[in-house]
């Protein structure tokens, strides 16, 4: 059985995700952490993890939204936070891939996020794309802050950065893009990072993993980055699984075994 660690069951193309989650069983789901990226998102992913007994969340202000905030969100992002059902601050961090991003912003909104983790005493999900100088200044300047460790999800960086996170004592999360075609750095990242670091999303409703490239992105779909990942590393499939699954579970302290 899989967990898939990143998800946004919020997202306005499920409806409410009631087939996603009744058919978990049947798609070989364990678990599902949907996962906020504003206030609302975060909100509405309590609301459904409240409401379902394997459905978890995470909760916090992605870098994106954080550039549009009107005003300080951390105290009830924090209350939220003391819910059995979330599991960790997320999704937060820094974005520059869009020429209209509003750097000292996002800084601002990272650095605030994280006074929360520190209080919060959960794991942080962090989102990093082209901003991976910043990303390591704002760490240092964060020190302490992360005692129950994080994870950079959908990591899209190179081998050598991959190995400064682990040296950080972070995990690596992987998508569907894995999976594509072009992902020529993906292999020689996944040899290098220890298995026990490892874990799999799918982040959907983004990044389908082939062979559904183009499609909408389902929960289901994280075992082809199982699967790629076993022929990455010549192994079975089945024991990716499993080793992800239990990476997870000891991750996200919060998480209960069925």
């Amino acid at each position: 059985m899989l967990i898939d660690t990143h998800a946004h069951l919020t997202d306005e193309q499920y409806n409410g995700a009631g087939e996603i989650i009744s058919s978990m069983c049947a798609d070989g789901l364990e678990k599902i952490i949907t996962i906020g990226y504003d206030l609302e998102s975060s909100e509405q992913g309590l609301k459904i993890a409240e409401q379902n007994e394997d459905i978890y969340c995470a909760v916090g202000v992605h870098p994106d939204n954080s550039q549009s905030l009107t005003f300080d969100p951390c105290e009830r992002l924090l209350a939220l936070s003391r819910s059995d059902k979330c599991v960790a601050i997320g999704e937060i961090g820094l974005d520059y891939h869009y020429d209209s991003t509003d750097r000292q912003k996002q800084n601002y909104w990272l650095d605030r996020q994280l006074e929360m983790v520190a209080e919060a005493n959960l794991p942080v999900i962090f989102h990093v794309r082209d901003a991976y100088e910043d990303m390591e200044s704002a760490l240092k300047r964060n020190q302490g802050k992360l005692k129950q460790g994080a994870v950079v999800h959908c990591y899209s960086g190179s081998l050598e950065t991959a190995l400064k996170y682990i040296d950080m004592g972070f995990h690596i999360s992987f998508t569907g893009s894995i999976t594509f075609k072009n992902a020529k750095k993906f292999p020689d990242i996944i040899k290098a990072i220890p298995l026990d670091r490892i874990m799999i999303e799918t982040d959907c409703p983004y990044l389908t993993p082939t062979p559904f490239r183009g499609q909408l992105n389902f929960p289901r779909y994280v075992k082809y980055q199982a699967q790629r990942i076993a022929e990455i590393l010549t192994m079975d499939s089945e024991e990716v699984e499993r080793i992800t699954t239990e990476n997870a579970y000891k991750f996200f302290k919060k998480l209960k075994r069925d």
